[in-house]
């Protein structure tokens, strides 16, 4: 897949319909340089991609690093809190 039709700040799924999991922070012709949630950024190359439109990029999750993959279940926990414990 040609990284040339990718931007800056494009969110990054899993899968189509999938709650997003990351930011684009830099392309360039080879490489894909992602933000993960709770994780960190990750250079990705063409292959890592599935689709890209409309703003948004799937990348295939059995690529990624695995403990980023260990990962994808979980990447939005910090985000929810028990509003029991307010």
């Amino acid at each position: 897949m040609p990284l040339s039709t990718i931007r800056i700040e494009d969110e990054v799924f899993v899968a189509e319909g999938a709650v997003g999991i990351g930011a684009v922070r830099e392309v360039t012709p080879k490489t894909l340089t992602v933000y993960f949630e709770g994780y960190g950024d990750v250079e990705l190359g063409p292959d890592h991609i599935t689709s890209a439109h409309d703003g948004k990029v799937v990348v295939d999750p059995t690529k990624l690093p695995q403990d980023l993959q260990d990962r994808l279940d979980h990447i939005h926990d910090g985000e929810y809190r028990n509003i029991s414990e307010t």
